[in-house]
């Protein structure tokens, strides 16, 4: 599958995990993938807008806005509101999966519970538009995948 030009926005203020995943998404970036790394919800936003990407890899604690903030303004955004959003945080509340599902987040990541491997792996494939699961679940699922599990919305 032809994946150029595709762009995934990484919105991280982790400066470490930020660069880890820069760094692993060299994969992809092999394979004509632009990757826009920001460390926080506003500079996030600018960029979702001047660039218009395909998928966000959104953290939830952000200094200033956070992630549920910064999704409901790309919600709001018509030229951004259909935008492909994963969640990778460490909160692992089930009221915070809730609420990332009813802003349209279609993957939940906990941070502590993924690799950065099967974090690449899923977003090659939400830019192949393979659906990661049946996101007409109640609850969030745990789903196996050949790297591994994945939380599926």
């Amino acid at each position: 599958m032809d994946l150029k030009g595709k762009k995934v926005l990484i919105v991280e203020d982790d400066v470490l995990l930020r660069r880890l995943l820069f760094d692993r998404l060299a994969r992809l970036r092999e394979k004509g993938i632009e990757v826009l790394p920001t460390a926080n919800a506003e500079e996030g936003l600018e960029k979702a807008r001047a660039e218009k990407p395909d998928i966000v890899l959104l953290d939830l604690v952000l200094p200033g806005v956070n992630g549920f903030d910064f999704l409901e303004r790309l919600r709001k955004d018509d030229e951004l509101k259909g935008t492909t959003v994963a969640i990778l945080s460490n909160l692992s509340d089930e009221s915070d999966k809730a609420r990332a599902r009813s802003l349209g987040a279609v993957a939940y990541f906990v941070k502590a519970d993924f690799s950065l491997g099967e974090i690449s792996d899923a977003v090659e494939e939400l830019l192949g538009n393979r659906r990661l699961g049946d996101h007409t679940a109640k609850e969030p699922e745990v789903q196996k995948t050949p790297n591994g599990y994945m939380i599926y919305l």
